[in-house]
């Protein structure tokens, strides 16, 4: 007598089932994806870091064989988010006498400008979490009194007349940093 009220129950169960087994493989599937761009940001990083290594040791062979820093008493800021990056360019100019401090974001690079702090060179990536290179470098030149070389450093290649010509940085560098690559350009900028 009231069978078909069990089938009709029977079937909402089946049908249940199955869009929770659905619903867990859609999930499964954007768990790959994610894991899949982490990999990707994880080969990215690895390049850095074992960039870093390399650099590193270079540091420390040339230290020892020259003893000299040549910007000893310069300050730089650097303007990245990741680590991996920015750890290679704070080596190089470590090596090469300066103190380095790193800004996270474009808002924070901007803000140690706006309430004081003095750098003789910034170093700004060209994307940040919170905007880009271009951005940043405007809202620098709003501020009063603003005058610090900045430099983008991006894995950008050969985009370097964008970057200065017509964005208006004061010079370009690819990353990774290296002493051979920066080296002229801080002779340039601090020559001037």
């Amino acid at each position: 007598m009231y069978y078909w009220i069990y089938a009709l129950l029977l079937i909402i169960i089946a049908i249940l089932v199955i869009s929770i087994l659905f619903q867990k493989k859609k999930y499964s599937s954007r768990l790959s994806k994610d894991e899949e761009m982490l990999l990707e940001v994880g080969n990215k990083c690895s390049f850095y870091i074992s960039e870093y290594d390399s650099l590193k040791k270079q540091i420390i062979k040339h230290t020892t064989e020259k003893g000299e820093k040549k910007y000893n008493g310069k300050t730089a800021l650097i303007g990245d988010n990741l680590l991996a990056s920015y750890s290679n360019t704070r080596a190089v100019l470590e090596e090469l006498g300066f103190t380095v401090d790193i800004a996270e974001s474009s808002n924070y690079l901007v803000n140690k400008i706006k309430y004081g702090e003095k750098y003789d060179i910034i170093f700004s990536n060209n994307i940040y979490r919170d905007g880009t290179g271009p951005e940043c470098l405007k809202k620098l030149k709003e501020i009063k009194g603003f005058s610090i070389p900045v430099v983008v450093h991006t894995i950008t290649k050969d985009a370097r007349d964008h970057f200065v010509n017509e964005v208006g940085f004061d010079d370009y560098i690819v990353k990774p940093v290296s002493k051979d690559s920066l080296v002229p350009i801080l002779e340039k900028i601090f020559s001037e």
